[in-house]
């Protein structure tokens, strides 16, 4: 994949974001990974649609730092794995937060100055209005 294109940035966003929405989620209380996944998309206002690729690597990951916890609980008559966030998982959480607070002004101003349309020279712009077109005859 290469990094002028779409799908590579959003590779590599979607898996930085789903992981903060990840800590999002179960900061707000426990639970299982479809409802995690479910969770992550609606915060994310659709623009993620997290996978179990992402889920569960993710969980086992935090798990093995000591971030999260995951203990078998009946949900809805079926056993699943319900996660809750750790003291070291709600610290990372604050950690993440206060990381992506630091960098929404700075990404907002570099996106706006990549999508702002080019500044063309003033006599190109006014030759293109159509006062200007009326002007030449």
């Amino acid at each position: 994949m290469e990094a002028r294109s779409n799908s590579y940035w959003e590779m590599l966003i979607n898996r930085s974001v789903q992981r903060f929405f990840l800590l999002f989620a179960l900061h707000q209380r426990p639970m299982h990974g479809y409802e995690l996944a479910h969770t992550i998309r609606d915060a994310c206002g659709g623009c993620c649609e997290p996978t179990d690729a992402m889920i569960y690597p993710a969980l086992r990951e935090m798990v093995n730092g000591g971030y999260i916890d995951c203990r078998d609980e009946v949900v809805a008559g079926r056993t699943r794995k319900v996660c809750r966030l750790t003291e070291k998982g709600e610290e990372a959480y604050r950690a993440a937060a206060t990381a992506w607070q630091h960098m929404l002004g700075p990404l907002n101003r570099a996106v706006d100055a990549a999508l702002k349309p080019s500044r063309k020279p003033a006599m190109a712009a006014k030759c293109c209005t159509p006062a200007a077109k009326g002007d030449r005859k």
